[in-house]
């Protein structure tokens, strides 16, 4: 098995020879990004289209994938976080193949995975053998799944906060300073090229993707801290569990980006700037919820909170009961209120 994080295979085309000598593998998938896939890559011995990440369903699963020597994700979260679950629970080797920047479940060694309403981590998964971007695969999926990936670059602005006031707190975080700085430039960097994401050039999509790249080995070496997911993540994950449809990930994570930065006291401004500039979508109603559904939504979040192990502001309003209560929820109404008079 592959002991460290490989390099990212990238390029025009790339797919064909990439994957040429695979044999003996299962793909897990859904209908478009295979779609775009399937003529290229050589014959699979089962294709499995993934339809949610309970675990019920995943394990129903490992059966159809039992014997096969890769699992190999193609597409966004719920074909890769599928395929690192029955690839660890079959000790198979894993290869991702990326068809959309629109989230970084490529590049963490944690599987997502549900039981009823709370979210359960399937954690230690393999490294991937191979991560491949086809540039002419990427730039098929529709651009705002494109463009909704740099929230996963833009929530260390809330992370960063929630992850310095844990440690402020005395909470084993495993604070590192130099992870710190290193997030906080990849942060600032975004501003230089959101323009070509509001754009939609392939460069400013294939950046998001790198910058998870580097990411990865923050996550890997320190799985305590919360440099680039925190509450505005905890938010995001109770809007598309509880929210009534299906949420593009990225588009949730812009929204509680906006609202927890500003519930934080943390230059919702700048956030908002960025979002604008990259054309991601973060209203509500454009997500295809509604307001009422999100303050629900954030009035359970302290309740929801308690199925994450992470110290987040979240949990500060948790530890202070009813006044805690009444605090988020004046905080929310002043964050509702800024995040409506964006445009």
């Amino acid at each position: 098995m592959t002991t460290s994080w490989p390099g990212l295979e990238k390029g025009s085309g790339i797919l064909k020879s990439a994957t040429s000598a695979w044999r003996d593998f299962a793909v897990v998938t859904t209908p478009s990004p295979w779609a775009l896939a399937k003529g290229v890559l050589p014959e699979p011995r089962t294709v499995i289209l993934a339809t949610d990440l309970k675990r019920k369903t995943l394990e129903c699963l490992r059966e159809r994938v039992r014997g096969a020597s890769m699992i190999v994700g193609v597409g966004s979260g719920l074909s890769i976080d599928t395929a690192k679950y029955l690839a660890k629970t079959e000790n198979a080797a894993l290869a991702q193949v990326l068809t959309t920047s629109s989230n970084n479940a490529c590049f963490t060694r944690t599987a997502w995975t549900f039981e009823g309403n709370a979210r359960i981590p399937e954690r230690d998964v393999p490294f991937p053998r191979q991560l491949i971007l086809d540039y002419q695969v990427l730039m098929q999926a529709p651009v705002r799944m494109n463009q909704a990936g740099a929230a996963e670059i833009l929530c260390s602005h809330t992370s960063l906060f929630d992850w310095r006031m844990a440690h402020a707190a005395s909470v084993d975080v495993q604070w590192d300073e130099e992870l710190c700085r290193s997030t906080q430039d990849e942060l600032d960097r975004l501003d230089d090229y959101a323009p070509a994401i509001g754009a939609g050039e392939c460069d400013a999509f294939v950046e998001i993707i790198e910058v998870g790249a580097k990411f990865a080995r923050g996550f890997t070496t320190h799985p305590k801290a919360r440099f680039n997911s925190g509450s505005e993540h905890i938010l995001a994950w109770a809007l598309e569990q509880q929210g009534g449809r299906h949420l593009i990930h990225g588009e949730a994570v812009n929204l509680g980006v906006l609202l927890m930065a500003h519930i934080q006291g943390n230059n919702p401004e700048r956030a908002a700037d960025i979002i604008r500039t990259a054309k991601m979508c973060f209203q509500p109603e454009q997500l295809g919820i509604t307001w009422p559904i999100v303050e629900t939504i954030v009035m359970r979040l302290p309740e929801f909170a308690r199925n994450v192990p992470w110290h987040t502001i979240i949990t500060e309003f948790d530890r202070r009961g009813e006044d805690g209560r009444h605090d988020l929820a004046s905080r929310f109404s002043a964050a509702r209120d800024f995040v409506r008079r964006l445009r």
